[in-house]
């Protein structure tokens, strides 16, 4: 069974900034690694099917404010797309993936040693995207991100097979994946001249929300590209383990962890309290709304 998300309400959110998201789809791949072969499947992974989750969210975010997308904000979300390609290169490896988005990955069309240098090329060039924001706090607020990111998974590796309390887990979800929701929404309000801390709290909650869904899915979901369970099989423990108490009762686990992420979509949603009532406030909340299974 398939969980992703509902296409009609997601491709209906997407058109209310479709515009900016095109100007990204273009921008990121403006750049040459040095080799046709490897230029051609970067591109490729680049522009293949993505739900471009993290700069939608910031376009919408930014929208709701009244805020201008200008070339700055198009480079920063470029930037964001570009950081988050070249982990999934580097998880690929890590976790010896054959498929990303129904495209082999790079390591199996190539080798690890290339796959890594290729995802190092990506951060090289998100950081020369982001030099065009003109700004040492949004440089030192990605460099905290990327760091915190790294961070994640080195603790990760090091606690393999070891049940985490619920506070390590979602600390985990924060530096995972919440970081980048994070700099990517607080960058971009920086630029805008909006409330900073209202772009923060309201990307870590769904950031770690967004990683809930992973984790749960990880569990769940029938996914080629994605094998069930591989992260108990590797020692990964996530909610379900977490509130199963093991990795024997885990439907037990899995509807709890349903509940949880239920929770965690109506704290993110609530951060839109006093936001402007508009389309895109309207378009967010639906946004969150799709994260539930």
């Amino acid at each position: 069974m398939q969980y992703s998300f509902n296409t009609e309400k997601y491709n209906e959110i997407r058109n209310l900034v479709s515009d900016e998201l095109y100007s990204i789809e273009n921008n990121i791949t403006d750049f040459y690694c040095g080799s046709d072969n490897l230029q051609e499947e970067l591109s490729g992974l680049l522009k293949s099917k993505s739900k471009r989750i993290r700069p939608l969210l910031a376009m919408l975010y930014l929208k709701m404010y009244g805020c201008e997308i200008t070339p700055v904000q198009i480079d920063i979300q470029s930037a964001v797309e570009l950081i988050h390609n070249a982990t999934l290169i580097h998880d690929d490896v890590i976790d010896n993936s054959s498929k990303r988005r129904n495209r082999e990955t790079l390591h199996t069309k190539f080798d690890n040693s290339l796959a890594i240098v290729s995802g190092d090329f990506l951060l090289a060039a998100a950081i020369k995207k982001l030099l065009n924001a003109d700004s040492l706090e949004i440089f030192k607020l990605f460099q905290k991100a990327i760091k915190n990111m790294c961070i994640g998974e080195v603790n990760q590796y090091f606690n393999k097979f070891k049940i985490p309390d619920f506070d390590e887990y979602i600390n985990k979800c924060k530096y995972k994946t919440a970081e980048l929701f994070m700099a990517s929404l607080v960058s971009s309000a920086m630029v805008a001249g909006i409330d900073i801390n209202s772009a923060k709290d309201f990307a870590k909650r769904f950031g770690i929300t967004f990683q809930i869904r992973d984790d749960l899915l990880n569990i769940i979901e029938n996914n080629p590209d994605k094998p069930t369970n591989n992260d108990i099989r590797d020692g990964i423990y996530t909610a379900p383990v977490i509130f199963a108490k093991g990795t024997e009762n885990l439907d037990y686990g899995i509807e709890k962890t349903k509940e949880l992420l239920d929770n965690y979509v109506s704290r993110v949603q609530k951060c839109l309290n006093k936001a402007p009532d508009n389309k895109y406030k309207q378009a967010l909340i639906s946004l969150a709304e799709l994260l539930k299974i």
